[in-house]
């Protein structure tokens, strides 16, 4: 019984660190007209550019052929700015 109530504990706050990580990535993408993925690193959801995951590649940060594609498709979610409204 603890184990399941550990266990949903975790669920609950990952699943409440992924919203809170959606909505900041969208934010950034509309702010500043970029990019953004949802990515888990160290079990928790963190927001990065694309241009930030080009630039850790870049240095060496993630596995030999690991490319800004197979980001996108292990993403959670990708955030693309959306259109400006006159």
């Amino acid at each position: 019984m603890v184990t399941f109530i550990k266990k949903l504990v975790r669920a609950t706050v990952f699943e409440w660190r992924r919203k809170r990580a959606i909505k900041k990535a969208q934010k950034d993408a509309n702010l500043l007209r970029r990019r953004f993925l949802v990515l888990v690193q160290n079990g928790k959801p963190v927001v990065v550019s694309m241009q930030g995951v080009k630039k850790l590649i870049r240095c060496h940060r993630f596995a030999k052929g690991f490319t800004a594609e197979k980001a996108r498709e292990i993403a959670l979610y990708v955030a693309d700015p959306q259109p400006i409204k006159k």
